[in-house]
């Protein structure tokens, strides 16, 4: 029988077959992608493994893993064994950490206008739990990092800020005078505490029940999970100024890091974490009500501000953010345009 491919030049077969072996050899493209290395995402806090922060990362970047079928492999570290968080975020843009959520104080360090969301009664649960808000929040905030390569995907509520002594109730401005309070750090915070007649200290969480103990510091001025952290042993009285510090967490994210992911991949991502901070505010409430009600149980003790009170501590509250107001007038505008009316 006839067969044509006999008769064709030398040349021509050799190609055929090199070309055949070569398409062999890459598979298709969904196989070269399978056998492409897991892209590395590494993610850091400082704050301890018991805290629910510490396992709501751990489940994030579970399902970063689940979604991305292991082409992402999240590596986390807790607890400051890899970096403290103004290091980490010292660290974005290095190859060394992709993710951090550090309490958004931590930015004041690298882009002072980011203080507009740590100043006193600034951020509320109702306009924060509005999706749109927040996201129109989170835009105007990465604006002012995006020169240091980082990109801010959304704020994560930490909790009402409370005043943790070891037995002395904060009734009124006058109990903070002369103290020296254990702040998470920023200008803001800073500012506050010594219109307060207070002397802030910044240092990392895992330092501070010791330095409360020890005498160090003579109070802290914190979350509920960082009384959790710091235990009745240490601070048996919870003081609260209801809504003078509601602070939160950034979720930041090395923006070169994220723009050389495969399009899929980079989805994965996006899609994650808006998921996790959309429902995370309401999860935050909840367990901060959980975790309020456990340290009562084990021997606390939470003492609110009595409302006449409350009003002096929102008079001196807002010197602070007059003094914000003066060095970046636009960017308050523009928050105020945001969340203005929506509280």
């Amino acid at each position: 029988m006839f067969n044509p491919s006999l008769f064709r030049p030398f040349w021509a077969r050799t190609l055929l077959v090199g070309m055949t072996v070569a398409g062999l050899a890459a598979g298709t493209p969904g196989q070269a992608r399978a056998q492409a290395a897991p892209v590395e995402m590494v993610m850091t806090d400082e704050i301890a493994t018991s805290h629910w922060t510490a396992k709501m990362m751990d489940e994030y970047a579970a399902l970063i893993e689940e979604r991305s079928k292991g082409r992402i492999k999240p590596k986390v570290f807790h607890s400051g064994t890899l970096y403290k968080d103004k290091d980490a975020v010292a660290a974005l843009g290095s190859g060394a950490v992709h993710m951090v959520w550090p309490v958004s104080v931590q930015l004041e360090s690298i882009a002072p206008q980011y203080g507009v969301v740590n100043l006193p009664f600034a951020v509320t649960d109702a306009a924060m739990s509005k999706p749109e808000t927040a996201q129109e929040v989170s835009k105007l905030l990465s604006g002012l990092v995006s020169d240091k390569g980082i990109r801010v995907m959304g704020l994560m509520r930490t909790a009402d800020l409370i005043f943790l002594f070891k037995d002395k109730e904060v009734a009124s401005v006058g109990d903070l005078k002369g103290s020296k309070i254990r702040l998470t750090g920023g200008r803001v915070l800073q500012l506050l505490m010594r219109d307060f007649g207070a002397s802030p200290v910044s240092m990392p969480a895992s330092e501070m029940a010791a330095a409360l103990m020890q005498g160090a510091i003579d109070g802290i001025y914190t979350s509920a999970g960082g009384w959790e952290m710091v235990g009745t042993n240490a601070a048996k009285v919870a003081s609260l100024v209801p809504g003078m510090s509601l602070l939160t967490y950034s979720v930041l994210v090395d923006d070169k890091w994220m723009k050389g992911l495969p399009d899929d991949l980079r989805q994965v991502v996006e899609t994650t974490t808006n998921e996790i901070i959309a429902k995370q505010w309401q999860r935050a409430i909840d367990a901060d009500k959980k975790t309020m009600d456990q340290m009562i149980a084990q021997g606390g003790r939470l003492a609110v501000a009595p409302e006449a009170e409350q009003a002096k501590f929102r008079e001196i509250a807002n010197k602070v953010n007059q003094d914000y107001v003066r060095r970046y007038p636009e960017i308050w505008k523009q928050y105020q345009a945001i969340v203005g009316n929506k509280s």
